[in-house]
This record gives C-alpha cells, sequence and structure tokens, in this order.
C-alpha cells in the first residue's frame, strides 16, 4: 500500500509540474489527427505513401524523448521496430526454461500518436520436459501517446495502451485458454542523462479471473546513458489475483540490465540489443514463477 501510494503521488507531482511551459505536445493541437493529412501532403512528388508514412513516423518520434526502451518495464514512447526477446529461465523446480519471444515482435506508428503491435510467434521450450512445450498466445497491443515534450524541453513522455493476448496457445492450461487484457498507464521522465520509467496497470481475463488473472501491475526503471551504452535497473511486480498487496506478493523481480545502441547504418534504420539477470525477490516469487532468468532482447528501428 505504501509503494502504491508513493507511485501515484509521484506520477501526478510530475504530471502537474512538467505539463506546463516549453513545448508540449497534445493531440488536439500539436500532433492532431490532421498533422498525418497536412504532413503527407507536403511530402515531395513522387515518394509515394510508404515515403509519406515513414516521414510522419520519423516527426512523431521527433516530438518525443529518445530513451532505450527497457527489458520488462514499457516505454511511454512510440516506437517503429522489430523487437525479439529471449528468456532463460530457472524454474521452481530447478529445472530450466526458455521463452522464445516473449509477446514482442512488430510495432508500427500508425498515426501521430498511435502505434500498433503484434508478436511474432512466442515458443516455450523446457528441456526434459517436452509435454509443457508449445506456442503462447499471439500478443496485439495499441498505445496512444497522450503527451509529450522531447529531450531539451521538459523530456517526458505520457501514454495509455491495451494490450490483449489471445487464447490461441498449445501450452499448459491457465490463462492461455482465455483472452488476456491488460489496460496500462505509461510515464517516463528524464533528468540529462538520467530518466525514469513507470507503468502501472491491470490484467484480467474473458472468464476463471480467480485462477488466472493479475489484478494489478507495476514497472519502474532507472536508467543512465552514457554514450552508447545504458545501465539500468528495473522494479517489476505482477500481483497475484487473491494477494491483492504490493509487498511479498509472488512476481516482484529486481532486473540489472545494459542497453546497448542505438547505432545507426541506413537513413532511420537503428539497431540496439540489451541484456540482464531477472531476480526474484522473495520465496513466493521463486515458488510460484521462477528463481531468475537471463533476459536477451534485440531491436530493430526503422
Amino acid at each position: 500500500m505504501v509503494i502504491r501510494t508513493f507511485l501515484f503521488i509521484l506520477l501526478l507531482f510530475v504530471l502537474s509540474n512538467f505539463a506546463k511551459a516549453d513545448t508540449v505536445f497534445w493531440p488536439g493541437e500539436e500532433i492532431a489527427a490532421q498533422d498525418l493529412v497536412e504532413t503527407m501532403n507536403s511530402q515531395d512528388p513522387g515518394k509515394g505513401w510508404l515515403g509519406k508514412w515513414r516521414k510522419m513516423a520519423a516527426e512523431t518520434r521527433d516530438r518525443q524523448p529518445k530513451w532505450l526502451t527497457p527489458l520488462v518495464t514499457s516505454t511511454a514512447r512510440l516506437e517503429q521496430r522489430i523487437r525479439y526477446d529471449v528468456y532463460y529461465e530457472t524454474l521452481p523446480t530447478g529445472n530450466k526454461g526458455w521463452d522464445f519471444g516473449s509477446g514482442k515482435g512488430v510495432s508500427l506508428i500508425v498515426g501521430p500518436t498511435i502505434q500498433f503491435t503484434f508478436s511474432l510467434p512466442e515458443y516455450l521450450f523446457f528441456p526434459g520436459q517436452g509435454r509443457n512445450d508449445g506456442f503462447a498466445g499471439e500478443t496485439f497491443l495499441v498505445r496512444n501517446r497522450i503527451m509529450a515534450s522531447p529531450e531539451g524541453q521538459k523530456n517526458y513522455c505520457f501514454s495509455v495502451q491495451l494490450q490483449a493476448v489471445s487464447p490461441l496457445g498449445t501450452t499448459l492450461p491457465g490463462p492461455q485458454n482465455h483472452w488476456t487484457w491488460a489496460p496500462a498507464l505509461l510515464f517516463g521522465k528524464g533528468w540529462g542523462n538520467f530518466s525514469m520509467q513507470l507503468n502501472f496497470g491491470t490484467r484480467w481475463t474473458d472468464g476463471n479471473n480467480t485462477n488466472s488473472a493479475l489484478p494489478y501491475f507495476y514497472n519502474v526503471a532507472f536508467q543512465y546513458r552514457i554514450g552508447y551504452v545504458t545501465p539500468t535497473v528495473e522494479i517489476t511486480s505482477q500481483s497475484s489475483f487473491d494477494q491483492l498487496y504490493f509487498i511479498n506478493a509472488p512476481g516482484l523481480f529486481v532486473v540489472p540490465e545494459v542497453l546497448i545502441g542505438r547505432f545507426a547504418f541506413k537513413d532511420d534504420w537503428k539497431v540496439y540489443f540489451g541484456f540482464g539477470y531477472q531476480i526474484g525477490l522473495n520465496s513466493p516469487t521463486i515458488e510460484k514463477k521462477y528463481a531468475n532468468a537471463l533476459i536477451m532482447k534485440f531491436h530493430l528501428l526503422f
């Protein structure tokens, strides 16, 4: 309860202090939907719809900070990328498990304030436990950036998003048998090379919520950029349905990590990657989730 109250007060304080003065991009003003039409109409003839769309996406990115996306915490920024994550987990039994894809995939900026994401196939592999192997459900995500200010000005971003996971998985019974929905608030604030990114949301399913829904989650990431290297520490939580408290609930992790990039190699094309070690912070997490996991990710920005 103390952490929840602190995060709520912190979010209100930062928004109230940084949503005024300097340039702030709001959907109803600078980045209204009509900007998309104006951007396309002003594009040089002959470039076609693809060139106009890429120009709109580039201008949209310029209206927000340029922080790197942490391993677990979702960024409030709009991104156009292909992302692939791999988890190598130590399970409560001591056995190992692989998660290839982890619900990540292709993100597209489809409007001045809108991003749409669909996942690449996610495959779960448990060596020596073949009966548990299989594909997880497809993940879809829509993110709407409410307001933002780029680095050098107020340096913050605030968005809302809705994530949905389909029940098409072939893994063990559980949330995979139902559609799972996760609305969330995403916020980030930077001070020079230092930045903080925060998520707060809830999860529920279209059935069997008592066993499979996670009523809330929060993620906090702290970063410091040093050239092309960005050391990051995250604290993440996924509380169980019957344990409505923030301390000692299963799903509490700390994730020290390093993000490396962005490296440009052609026009707006860039790559960056990261790796970290996720550590369960309490016994319920280790017993019900997993004790630790090596996480690796790759981003191709375009």
